[in-house]
């Protein structure tokens, strides 16, 4: 009886933590709001999270997380360029903050009649992530801003 009553007793308490870690969910993100703004593409910030730097048309500089693969090598190849960014206002799950973080993260960008979706498909469809990345990540470390 008495091995009956250990074994028990350790599955008991191996299962209890680990069913009640399973049971715990990350809040959904939500969108607060969506917006758009032109500017030009300054470089690019990296720490526990990447971050595009721009001047806006008015002057005034701003910076945006950076979540979506590939968008940097978009902005990057564009740096000179007027962009039209598109950018949410959102609450996110970011561990380094400790639970859900306001944040404004960069969605969407368009240079002339290209959006970065059309131009993502196009070059993604051709070539492998590594690919891509041995072709605009030097781009990109080349526009990493210095603090």
């Amino acid at each position: 009886m008495k091995k009956f009553s250990l074994a028990f007793t350790c599955l008991f308490l191996c299962l209890v933590p680990s069913l009640a870690f399973a049971q715990q969910k990350t809040k959904p993100e939500k969108v607060i709001s969506v917006a758009t703004i032109q500017g030009r593409t300054l470089g690019f910030e990296m720490g526990d999270y990447q971050h595009v730097e721009i001047r806006r048309a008015n002057g005034r500089r701003k910076s945006f997380f950076i979540f979506k693969g590939g968008l940097d090598y978009f902005l990057a190849l564009h740096k000179d360029s007027l962009v039209s960014y598109t950018y949410q206002v959102a609450d996110v799950e970011l561990p380094e903050s400790g639970g859900m973080t306001r944040v404004e993260r960069l969605v969407s960008a368009k240079v002339g009649n290209v959006t970065f979706e059309t131009w993502w498909k196009k070059v993604s469809a051709k070539s492998s992530l590594e690919q891509l990345d041995d072709k605009y990540g030097p781009l990109v470390r080349k526009y990493e801003l210095k603090p």
